[in-house]
């Protein structure tokens, strides 16, 4: 799986910063809204601190994932780094 660089630095500050383990997005795939992303702790509770959507996430951010299906993020993070 591809991701961009800003992509990836987006997980990295939330698996760092905020302990973030699993993810999921919705409207990655439209034309018009911006990518929502909700974040979950290791115990697949949602975190209190969302990104902001239009702020800090944009239209087609995480193109390539399926939309509602839940990610670990640190598999994500290795994916994209063996893929160089």
């Amino acid at each position: 799986m591809k991701l961009t660089e800003c992509e990836k630095s987006f997980l990295n500050y939330y698996l760092n910063n905020h302990n973030a383990r699993w993810m999921r997005v919705f409207d990655n795939k439209h034309p018009l809204f911006e990518t929502r992303v909700d974040l979950y702790n290791i115990f697949q509770k949602r975190l209190k601190n969302q990104p902001i959507v239009g702020q800090r996430t944009y239209i087609s951010m995480f193109k390539q994932l399926e939309e509602g299906k839940l990610y670990y993020i640190p598999h994500l993070l290795r994916d994209a780094k063996e893929e160089k």
